[in-house]
């Protein structure tokens, strides 16, 4: 799935590359309508591919879901991790199960989102950008209710909640 999305993000670089610089000033403008725009500023300026792509609303909007793309694979990488202790409470793992499944989902729909993002339909993109937020706020849910209350995993759900809602922020200007 990373080597999916790696690839699908070197054929939008190419697609877009049609002379562009990092434009600093458009970065900021779109990030100060988000909810945390300290966030949103820092994660799209820190990739390394914001300093050649980020010419125009659309291509900051790809760099923004790619972000959480990323950070959902991490995550989905950690909640792995965590699968493979032994001595887990069969309510433990079956919550790591079913959010480990959310985040593979999500990372789906943000592909699924940057595809899209290539035809300018914005409106599947917020379909895209809600269901990847629905699916992470059905393992928060989890992680409260059912047991395997994890500290770690709130907390980069709750990351990766501001990074959707950001990319869905600025989707929603480009409309």
């Amino acid at each position: 799935m990373k080597q999916f999305t790696g690839l699908v993000f070197l054929c939008i670089i190419s697609f877009f590359s049609i002379g562009g610089n990092a434009n600093s000033s458009l970065i900021s403008d779109l990030c100060k309508h988000c909810d945390d725009p300290k966030l949103c500023l820092s994660t799209i300026k820190s990739r390394p591919e914001s300093g050649e792509f980020a010419a125009t609303n659309n291509q900051i909007e790809i760099i923004a879901i790619s972000v959480a793309s990323s950070d959902a694979s991490v995550t989905s990488a950690y909640i792995k991790e965590k699968l493979s202790h032994e001595d887990l409470e069969p309510a433990t793992e079956a919550t790591f199960e079913d959010c480990q499944k959310n985040y593979q989902d999500a990372v789906e729909q943000l592909d699924d989102s940057i595809s899209a993002m290539l035809t300018d339909a914005h409106a599947d993109v917020d379909v895209w950008l809600h269901a990847a937020i629905s699916a992470i706020e059905s393992c928060d849910t989890e992680l409260e209710s059912r047991g395997g209350n994890d500290a770690e995993l709130s907390k980069r759900n709750e990351v990766f909640l501001k990074l959707c809602k950001n990319a869905l922020v600025i989707n929603k200007m480009l409309t």
